[in-house]
């Protein structure tokens, strides 16, 4: 099911790494016996399922927007009703997030084409887009955000991954006064690193804290730069540095609220 939205065969070459092996891993965990056993004791609504894609078609994956619709095809209501359900059970279950990932893919896709210039730009933004998704499905609003949850989803980490660093950049340009350039000491800022782990111990104890981001900072820890942390990771320096900025807002708002 999964692999008709991609490319053709011809254009295989041309796919984004990490889409490559997205889809690989797909192919492998929708028939894996454990993956469907785990899936299995969720209780979600239907008819048993024989592998992973028969959650994917209930919650709404569809490769052609325009299809129509087949006995066995799910309503646009229940359909979004079943991605909340996976979505919610994604705070806590992994494989529930994988499966909500692998359900938003042809939409980021399309994010990243519209937003790039060439293939080299595709790829390196459908980086960043899967990087952020990680968090952002595993984060989301259950409470007040029910309706549209793909939709909500994709805007979330589109506004994650190209926004906001867009903003940053425009906040944090200042204006070259060549009368006085000043002493570059006295406006000096906390290294991110520094930031990241400062503000780890001020967010210490707070339930919020995602255990990924503690995991990620411990590997910008080890490593110590993004270039090392991207090589371990298997993804680009930019992946590694906009889910850097990622995690230290997250913390900043973490630290801000428990003031």
């Amino acid at each position: 099911m999964t692999d008709d939205f991609a490319s053709p065969p011809a254009r295989a070459i041309l796919l984004p790494p990490v889409l490559c092996r997205l889809q690989n891993e797909w192919r492998r965990i929708s028939v894996s016996v454990a993956e469907l056993r785990a899936v299995r004791r969720w209780g979600l609504p239907g008819s048993p399922i024989s592998s992973l894609d028969d959650v994917l078609g209930r919650g709404g994956f569809t490769h052609r927007p325009n299809a129509e619709t087949g006995p066995g095809t799910p309503a646009a209501e229940s359909a979004d009703d079943y991605l909340f359900q996976l979505v919610e059970l994604a705070q806590h279950h992994p494989l529930a997030a994988r499966i909500v990932l692998q359900r938003i893919l042809p939409p980021l896709c399309a994010v990243a084409r519209r937003h790039s210039l060439n293939d080299r730009q595709r790829h390196d933004l459908m980086d960043d887009l899967v990087a952020n998704a990680w968090t952002v499905i595993r984060t989301y609003p259950t409470s007040r955000r029910r309706q549209g949850v793909a939709a909500n989803l994709v805007r979330d980490i589109t506004f994650e991954t190209i926004v906001r660093p867009s903003r940053r950049r425009c906040a944090q340009e200042v204006p070259t006064q060549h009368t006085d350039l000043g002493d570059p000491a006295a406006v000096a800022t906390l290294e991110p690193l520094d930031e990241l782990v400062e503000l780890l111990g001020a967010a210490d104890g707070a339930r919020e804290v995602d255990p990924g981001d503690v995991a990620f900072i411990c590997q910008l820890i080890n490593h110590g730069r993004p270039e090392s942390v991207a090589i371990a990771l298997d993804v680009t320096p930019r992946t590694v540095r906009n889910r850097r900025d990622a995690v230290v807002h997250r913390m900043r708002n973490l630290v801000e609220h428990a003031a």
